[in-house]
């Protein structure tokens, strides 16, 4: 019994020996989205996010844990998700949109939260300044000044007959979004219907023969979790009821879409993993500049412009970073 005793000890002891030795705990992040399904293959987005984090010397497994939470377009899950996160006592909670960030900070206030695609975080009082936030949220926007009027003056460009403009989302813009849009819609003397937010894809199609009924000429479909999620759905719809479409990522126009203008998103999945990093090693997220886009695309689908009878004018097709044929 006494040899027993004695390698039962020595067992516990080899145990803790990596705590005992002050072998640092693996760091853990969680990961919240709206728009991501839990099954299937990842979207190229978060294939983007996770090559980024192992760059900077994070593999998962090895030296960093994830609890990832994926609603699948269910954004009722997300607060749930948040606690649950908070729960896992995570180092970081990385989340996408606007409805994550608030489902997150209302979890808690004291665990960093980094954003990648959230809109105006100054403007929803969640942080101070992006200069300092002052807060547990940092990361990168998906706001920019000015990105509203684009969208309403490059679909004009496209489509110059259409005088009425609907806006498909799931979610309210923000305010400055709306108040863009409906600014270069006056000056361009393009009626701008009010936006009629559809809670899930169920919903889509009655969006769209509401649309065809109300004299639409081109729709505004903006990036949030449900309409990326379901976008080929969207995209079948638009070529179905003929309307032209401008959406708000290259995804979209991969699978059909007209145009696309906006922040890269694939380039801000690829650099939040640098804010990640700087608090893993320390850093207050109170501190932490907020990170506005660099790089936006404008692309174009010539196919879907052909099917929809439309002539793109060449000073469209010059300033675009891609034409797909």
């Amino acid at each position: 019994m006494i040899h027993v005793a004695a390698l039962l000890g020595l067992f516990a002891c080899l145990a803790l020996a990596p705590e005992a030795a002050g072998q640092p705990r693996m760091p853990r992040i969680g990961v919240l989205s709206v728009g991501t399904n839990s099954e299937g293959p990842p979207p190229p987005r978060w294939v983007v996010f996770f090559e980024s984090l192992r760059r900077l010397g994070y593999v998962e497994g090895q030296s960093l844990a994830v609890d990832r939470r994926f609603a699948g377009g269910r954004s009722e899950r997300v607060p749930d998700f948040a606690v649950e996160l908070v729960q896992k006592n995570v180092d970081v909670i990385v989340v996408t949109g606007m409805r994550e960030v608030q489902a997150a900070h209302r979890a808690t206030t004291t665990i960093p939260i980094v954003t990648i695609v959230a809109p105006d975080l100054v403007a929803t009082g969640l942080i101070a300044s992006l200069a300092r936030p002052g807060g547990n949220i940092t990361g990168l926007t998906y706001g920019t000044a000015g990105i509203g009027e684009k969208y309403v003056e490059l679909l004009h460009q496209a489509v110059p007959k259409a005088t009425r403009v609907a806006v498909l989302a799931s979610r309210a813009p923000d305010q400055t979004v709306q108040t863009n849009v409906r600014d270069a819609a006056r000056a361009l003397s393009v009626e701008l219907l009010p936006i009629v937010l559809v809670k899930g894809p169920e919903e889509f199609e009655t969006f769209f023969a509401q649309a065809r009924r109300d004299g639409v000429g081109g729709l505004i479909v903006t990036n949030d979790g449900v309409t990326n999620l379901h976008r080929r759905q969207v995209v079948e719809l638009a070529a179905k009821y003929r309307l032209p479409a401008i959406y708000t990522a290259r995804e979209f126009v991969d699978q059909g879409g007209l145009l696309a203008y906006g922040p890269s998103v694939l380039d801000l999945y690829r650099r939040a993993p640098m804010v990640v990093d700087k608090i893993l090693k320390g850093a207050r997220p109170a501190e932490i500049p907020v990170e506005q886009p660099t790089k936006f695309d404008l692309l174009v689908n010539l196919k879907t412009a052909r099917s929809l009878g439309l002539a793109l004018p060449q000073s469209l097709l010059a300033r675009a970073d891609e034409v797909l044929q």
